[in-house]
């Protein structure tokens, strides 16, 4: 019983996915123990800020109100403050990610956001794999050796 729980890194795409039931089957199983608090789901602050811009866009009916979002994501995530050196290190990411994309034929013509950059830095930082459905980070994260749950 002392073994400590897994961390898994969630891109604000889950959360999404979730809220519309299109999750894939292991990023819900993923989802739900993270619910069940079966293992910690570890969010930057940018997902956060991703959240409500979707709620305040209308694209996010799941919540009547941002108190609501920081609710939620307080209660169910631990939320990854990030310091100079993380965005520096997200900045890194970001570029490198970039290029990696433009290696791939399918995906020449996309670019990681910043919260993809943050995720997928929260990610190498902590050691954990990303729960995700969105096909640039999940890409570039497998293609930088980090887990992907899809």
């Amino acid at each position: 019983m002392g073994e400590k729980r897994g961390e898994v890194v969630v891109d604000t795409y889950a959360i999404l996915a979730m809220a519309y039931g299109e999750l894939g089957v292991n990023a819900e199983r993923a989802m739900l123990g993270i619910k069940r608090g079966e293992m910690t789901g570890i969010i930057p602050v940018t997902v956060v800020y991703e959240l409500v811009l979707h709620w305040l866009r209308s694209k996010l009916p799941a919540f009547r109100n941002i108190e609501e979002i920081k609710t939620f994501t307080s209660m169910y995530f631990k939320v990854a403050d990030l310091k100079l050196s993380d965005y520096v290190e997200s900045a890194r990411i970001k570029v490198e990610g970039d290029k990696m994309l433009k290696s791939n034929p399918e995906l020449k013509e996309r670019t990681l956001s910043l919260v993809d950059s943050t995720v997928l830095w929260t990610a190498i930082k902590h050691h954990a794999p990303i729960v995700t459905g969105d096909r640039d980070i999940a890409w570039v994260a497998r293609e930088k050796g980090v887990e992907v749950i899809w």
